[in-house]
């Protein structure tokens, strides 16, 4: 089984979400749904939208791009992790994005984590390396070196694989990678016995490419 993660970023609005349903509905998921699960990151406003368009699709998932560090309370403009149960399974926390442009440390993602956690929400962890700080018992880890999100050029099968030996990953923790992933490259990573998925951005904006990445799963 691998995971394919399509992390959609500050992207779309409900008329674009639809136009890219409605093309994604159309692909035949038969030979592929019983060796991948696909989890797809909407910004919050698109939830609710993708998740009813998608529901009754086994192999698919919702999962958001960030929660609040706070609980739910007198945070305006914030979305704590207790207003995403019932619409979520899965939630990206300390994206390389999140770490750069919103100072987000280890201490404070790491809270996040376990936050997720007790409310049934899987948090898939990103790191950027050997450097960052992992939370116990967290079961889908995400490499994402900086210098490929987002460049057009990905790490190699070596560095990765290293960098996994290397993190010291929990029992049963799934490896991601992520770093310009694309529909071109993607079987290289997926093929890989040690990689249990990959963590496209772009490429996961259109969904003739999306697809192409999970008919790469082996």
């Amino acid at each position: 089984m691998k995971y394919v993660i399509g992390n959609w970023k500050a992207n779309k609005n409900i008329s674009e979400t639809n136009l890219w349903l409605n093309t994604f509905l159309n692909f035949d998921f038969s030979h592929i749904q019983n060796r991948s699960t696909l989890i797809i990151c909407p910004p919050f406003p698109l939830i609710p939208l993708v998740k009813e368009k998608l529901t009754g699709i086994s192999f698919i998932k919702i999962g958001c791009q960030n929660v609040s560090f706070y609980n739910q309370g007198a945070y305006t403009g914030e979305v704590p992790a207790h207003t995403l149960v019932g619409l979520v399974d899965y939630a990206i926390v300390g994206h390389s994005e999140r770490r750069q442009h919103f100072n987000e440390n280890d201490d404070y993602l790491i809270s996040k984590a376990k936050h997720l956690q007790s409310l049934n929400i899987e948090p898939i962890y990103c790191v950027r390396g050997v450097d960052d700080s992992i939370p116990e018992s967290i079961k889908f880890v995400a490499y994402e070196p900086v210098f490929a999100i987002g460049t057009g050029e990905s790490d190699t099968l070596d560095n990765i694989i290293s960098i996994k030996h290397k993190l010291k990953l929990p029992d049963k923790c799934l490896y991601i990678y992520g770093g310009s992933v694309t529909d071109q490259n993607a079987f290289h990573f997926l093929e890989q016995h040690e990689i249990d998925g990959v963590l496209p951005g772009g490429a996961s904006l259109d969904p003739k490419k999306l697809y192409e990445i999970l008919n790469d799963c082996p």
